[in-house]
């Protein structure tokens, strides 16, 4: 019997999604002849162009996580100077594309830097968001090169890369309880540029100067203030091969990796999803993925949404276990061993954050909380009682494949990655 959930999933996802864009585009034609933006070339300009968000689109939507500025309703209101723009507590990086930075302003009383309130960042921006304003490239590359307070080499942030659904807000909460921190949880720019990469991988190179360029300006306009140290928790899915490049846009930059049993993370991944768009997105991950993996996808060619979903997950697992074995010291952790020794786990953990033990009970305290408790996917789909039945087809399948395309030993009864370097 289909469930409802199921139905109403098919209905928006094709037939609301498209009629809401199309609506959405119509809307926005019309209100750029009612107020125009001025004409003028932005490459040779220090101004943003900023705008007043009318409205936002994905309201009509259950599902949508935000994608850019495409379900704003936006309407031209000045130009203004970049360093005014950008300086503003209450203005941050939302959107990157290869021709300009897109920034938003939060409402009154929102503080992005509360992520025990506000625990992921880009759905806080995005629903949230009164102003738009962008800059290009160009103006916003000049702007930080003559910023000589900047830290330049990044050794002030430091980037938790992990698998998604492993423990990685809890994480990012205990830092933030440190007081230490800045924490600045899933940007939403940071995962559309490594989705950018990725795209292009068969045309440029991901190491490419085109790529670190825009990558080292990314990083510089999240963590905008020097004297501060920023922890960053990256998008936990297809962002696997920033741990090859973000050493080399920004030299100081540090990067630790959480993991989890892989039969926990999907199954967790699952509930979140609910069936329909778990199954949309393992069976299209090949589109999504780099190059690489998109090779080693039709190679292996995975049948059936879990072994699609399995795949992913080691192809974000297997970007760390490259850089460890080139030589970079890169700490990996596992929630399993938080549930084990949760002081000797936060020990660890706040070493190699460079603090010391002295933080372990202020750290420790995110554990008496439910760090999803104020997040707004914690509705959707999060029953805890409802079981997930993999089946074993797909476990004996990714045991075999982990091993002989990735180099990754997992223990078939919990699906546990056995040999994860620097844990």
């Amino acid at each position: 019997m289909i469930s409802l959930e199921r139905v109403y999933d098919v209905l928006e996802i094709f037939i609301i999604f498209p009629l809401v864009l199309l609506c959405q585009f119509i809307s926005q034609k019309l209100l750029d002849l009612l107020y125009p933006s001025r004409d003028r070339n932005l490459h040779q300009s220090d101004q943003a162009i900023c705008y007043d968000v009318v409205y936002d689109f994905k309201k009509l939507l259950h599902f949508a996580r935000p994608n850019g500025t495409q379900f704003f309703l936006l309407k031209y209101r000045e130009m203004r100077k970049i360093s005014h723009v950008i300086n503003d507590d209450d203005v941050t990086l939302y959107y990157v594309t290869p021709q300009e930075f897109q920034f938003v302003r939060v409402k009154p009383g929102v503080d992005l830097r509360d992520i025990i309130r506000y625990p992921f960042t880009f759905i806080t921006q995005h629903n949230c968001a009164v102003e738009v304003m962008t800059v290009s490239y160009e103006q916003g590359d000049k702007y930080l090169a003559d910023r000589v307070d900047l830290n330049n080499n990044g050794s002030n942030i430091v980037l938790l890369h992990n698998t998604g659904r492993c423990g990685s807000t809890l994480i990012a909460n205990m830092t933030y309880r440190t007081e230490q921190f800045h924490v600045i949880s899933e940007p939403y720019s940071l995962t559309a540029l490594v989705f950018d990469f990725s795209s292009k991988s068969e045309q440029t190179p991901l190491d490419s100067e085109e790529n670190l360029d825009l990558l080292r300006s990314t990083l510089l306009f999240l963590c905008k203030d020097p004297d501060k140290k920023y922890l960053i928790k990256v998008c936990g899915i297809f962002t696997g091969s920033l741990a090859h490049i973000a050493h080399k846009a920004l030299p100081g930059v540090r990067e630790i990796f959480l993991h989890r049993s892989l039969l926990a993370t999907v199954s967790s991944w699952h509930k979140i999803l609910g069936p329909l768009r778990f199954s949309g997105l393992a069976r299209h991950a090949k589109y999504i993925l780099p190059l690489k993996y998109r090779r080693i996808w039709e190679k292996v060619k995975p049948q059936g949404s879990y072994q699609g979903f399995l795949f992913i997950l080691l192809s974000q697992l297997h970007p760390f276990f490259i850089e460890c074995e080139n030589g970079r010291k890169m700490r990996a952790f596992s929630y399993e061993s938080l549930q084990k020794n949760r002081e000797e786990f936060c020990k660890k953990l706040l070493c190699e954050l460079g603090l010391g033990s002295e933080y372990v009970p202020l750290a420790l305290s995110a554990l008496e909380v439910d760090s999803q408790e104020n997040s707004p996917l914690k509705k959707y789909n999060m029953d805890k009682n409802r079981r997930i039945n993999i089946p074993s087809q797909a476990l004996d399948w990714i045991v075999e494949i982990g091993l002989e395309e990735f180099g990754i030993e997992i223990r078939k009864e919990d699906v546990f990655v056995n040999n994860m370097p620097n844990s």
